[in-house]
């Protein structure tokens, strides 16, 4: 990739009345744990991690996001976990709406167009909450935290000396 390469992804980005619930709920948990905490700002769900994209695949997935026509849902975040192997505390949905899945199939299936490499993997809703997080035996349950979803962003990954900050570039309304 050139110099003129972005780190970029898609993700559903929260409104800051969802940002000020989820610290509310999540403060406790975070606290009594060991590791780095993800910055409230840099909260998000990554629906297409795309990597390093030049400004000709930019301007593609740009387009390929314009087109999409995905429908708004209601996303119910109310589970804590952890993953021991990435050592990541995470904040999730029990279930995921099917809205959320179809938007999920048609950034994947239609940003391939741009050259994008879906992950083998399949989809798995979190949001960081810490990372390099120590080892956590149980995890109290949380009030659920309703999130009207009404679109989605694309989103820059800038890495600086402080650590790495993400800005919105893009964003797209669902019907």
């Amino acid at each position: 990739m050139s110099n003129h390469s972005e780190r970029l992804f898609f993700a559903l980005w929260p409104n800051s009345n969802v940002r000020l619930a989820i610290n509310e709920q999540t403060q406790p948990v975070v606290q009594a744990i060991n590791g780095k905490i993800t910055p409230s700002e840099n909260w998000h769900i990554t629906l297409a991690f795309l990597g390093e994209v030049d400004k000709p695949a930019k301007a593609c997935m740009q387009e390929v996001a314009a087109k999409v026509q995905g429908n708004r849902f209601t996303l119910s975040l109310e589970e804590v976990g952890y993953w021991s192997k990435q050592r990541i505390l995470w904040l999730g949905a029990k279930k995921i709406p099917d809205a959320l899945t179809d938007l999920v199939s048609h950034l994947t299936t239609d940003l391939q167009s741009c050259g994008y490499r879906p992950e083998t993997r399949p989809f798995r809703l979190h949001l960081t909450l810490m990372r390099k997080a120590s080892q956590v035996k149980t995890l109290p349950p949380i009030t659920p935290i309703k999130w009207a979803v009404e679109d989605f962003c694309l989103v820059r990954s800038v890495t600086q000396s402080s650590g790495v900050s993400y800005e919105v570039i893009g964003r797209w309304l669902l019907n």
